[in-house]
């Protein structure tokens, strides 16, 4: 699979492999029921540093991993996943508000993390992003197709992970339309991995300098 290819719309699953995610979960609140979601993002975090000897993956990678990965699971199970593909407004409102709710699959109730790309910088519209790690997730639309949802996060002078952007194919026409915050307008991110602006006409092309996929987290636990 090329970089970008979980970017593409699917009928079946792009996601290799999970983690430890599920019992980790259910050993934590059997153990204390009040656990929060930061202590469980540590709990999986960790997890993954034991499990990663050999591999020699980025710290920061896989610190990002643990967290949303664990937050993917605890918003599927308490009905707070964001799935886009069923909403009939640009407001993000939690699954568990949609009239379907009660009828949704598995799968459309849940942010499938796919792959973390770090990529050192890029500029737009005289913009400069750098430290940004673009997370693609996937997930399940009224078709039941598996569509891609993306966010942007940077590391603060603080060293932690902030949001500023997400992004998911709103005309399904294969490009993800971003809501980037330095923005007050949508750009867009292209199946081969370009940032284009409406306005002006110009691209970029992201430059991954590292990736994290569910297949290579997978293999820590074989």
């Amino acid at each position: 699979m090329r970089d970008f290819d979980s970017l593409l719309k699917t009928k079946t699953s792009k996601r290799i492999g999970h983690s430890n995610v599920i019992e980790i979960y259910r050993q934590a609140r059997s153990e204390n029921k009040n656990c929060s979601l930061e202590d469980l993002q540590l709990l999986n975090t960790n997890d993954l540093f034991e499990k990663d000897i050999k591999h020699k993956i980025d710290k920061n990678l896989l610190s990002l991993w643990g967290m949303l990965d664990m937050k993917s699971f605890v918003d599927a199970i308490s009905g707070n996943t964001i799935n886009p593909y069923f909403l009939t407004t640009k407001d993000l409102q939690p699954i568990k508000d949609l009239p379907e709710y009660t009828y949704l699959s598995d799968e459309a109730r849940i942010l499938n993390l796919l792959d973390i790309k770090y990529i050192k910088k890029f500029e737009l519209e005289g913009v400069l992003f750098s430290k940004v790690f673009l997370v693609t997730y996937e997930i399940v639309d009224k078709n039941n197709d598996f569509r891609p949802y993306v966010k942007f996060l940077t590391l603060n002078q603080n060293n932690q992970f902030v949001e500023f952007g997400y992004g998911y194919d709103t005309n399904d026409n294969g490009n993800v339309e971003l809501f980037l915050s330095s923005y007050n307008y949508l750009v867009y991110l292209t199946p081969k991995g370009a940032i284009h602006s409406p306005l002006s006409g110009k691209m970029t092309k992201l430059k991954i300098q590292d990736i994290l996929t569910s297949e290579e987290v997978s293999k820590l636990y074989k």
